[in-house]
């Protein structure tokens, strides 16, 4: 019996409840986070902490208008047969419910409002492209994530979602929308370009797409995107049978080429418990690209991986609701 209200009485305290509890989800999520750089766990401490401060504004406001009277004193009043009492218990009660569908609403407004106003301009011509290049691509929302990655230092950077965004260093050039890379050696010779990869992918399509039009053709722009994600996700196809897992492995292969993708796979295949099918776990921790610094401390191998955690885990579910499949 002592056990029991022990057990009561520590279920319901206040700081079991609101830290000891939160502390050990958040322990948990860190714990089993896919990403290198905790990028999952960071992503739902963002939202927790959003949905902590308008919970807390939502009950400040409910309690305001409820005045002083305390649900539970109502309640037992109506219990003792007091049908005022009970009506304004009642009366309460919807009052809180108006609030819970507010909050609800307030969020389903937001998550839809979250991806940048350039995107939105943006995804009738993304999602013309695709209806041209890939009609039946099962996860659209993926490339809106991508162009976003690659497009957006922040979402209210003035060249997101711009065709006119760019990356230039002495050594290296990345152009528009999905950041097209031309590279050149200390000697100023052209190391790769991948446009002009691209163009190989799609001759006609792409005629017109030259480092002299790339940053006023935000469509064309898109179709590379497309086909460079297409060809990724076939040739992967007979190799990974799982969508998800595909999706993820055709990502780490547009930001860090398939031939480094296929090598990380290997090497997975050659080490006791890891699976080359699934990249989260497992190929994500065989990373055989470079790890010098080359960007703000980081280096090819931190990029690449905090490329693909980004891209399908902190982006791609912003983008469901306005990119879904089109066969749909």
């Amino acid at each position: 019996m002592k056990l029991a209200r022990f057990l009561h009485r520590a279920a319901t305290a206040r700081w079991l409840q609101f830290v000891l509890l939160p502390l050990a989800v958040l322990a948990w999520f860190t714990f089993t986070d896919p990403s290198r750089d905790a990028a999952d766990t960071l992503l739902r401490v963002q939202i927790w902490a959003q949905a902590l401060l308008i919970t807390g504004v939502a009950y400040a406001i409910a309690k305001s208008l409820a005045g002083r009277v305390a649900g539970e004193s109502l309640a037992k009043s109506a219990g003792l047969g007091s049908v005022g009492a009970g009506i304004a218990f009642a009366g309460l009660c919807v009052l809180r419910g108006l609030v819970l569908v507010g909050l609800l609403l307030f969020f389903a407004l937001s998550a839809r409002a979250e991806i940048p106003p350039a995107a939105q301009k943006q995804l009738p011509v993304l999602r013309a492209q695709l209806q041209q290049a890939w009609p039946d691509m099962p996860q659209p929302a993926y490339l809106g994530a991508l162009i976003e990655h690659e497009s957006c230092i922040t979402l209210k950077h003035p060249r997101c979602w711009q065709p006119t965004a760019r990356l230039k260093t002495a050594r290296e050039e990345g152009a528009g929308l999905g950041q097209l890379t031309r590279a050149w050696r200390a000697d100023g010779s052209l190391r790769f370009d991948a446009l002009a990869e691209a163009r190989r992918l799609d001759p006609a399509g792409l005629a017109a797409l030259t480092w002299s039009t790339v940053y006023q053709r935000p469509d064309l722009q898109m179709r590379v995107v497309i086909l460079t994600s297409r060809s990724n996700w076939h040739r992967l196809q007979p190799l990974v049978p799982d969508p998800a897992a595909r999706l993820a492995m055709a990502d780490a292969a547009y930001n860090g080429g398939l031939q480094g993708l296929l090598n990380e796979r290997r090497a997975c295949a050659l080490r006791q418990g890891c699976d080359p099918g699934q990249w989260f776990g497992h190929v994500e921790r065989l990373c055989l690209k470079s790890r010098q610094a080359l960007y703000a401390g980081r280096s090819a191998c931190d990029i690449n991986r905090h490329h693909v955690a980004d891209v399908l885990l902190a982006r791609m579910p912003r983008y469901s609701p306005f990119l879904p499949p089109l066969s749909s």
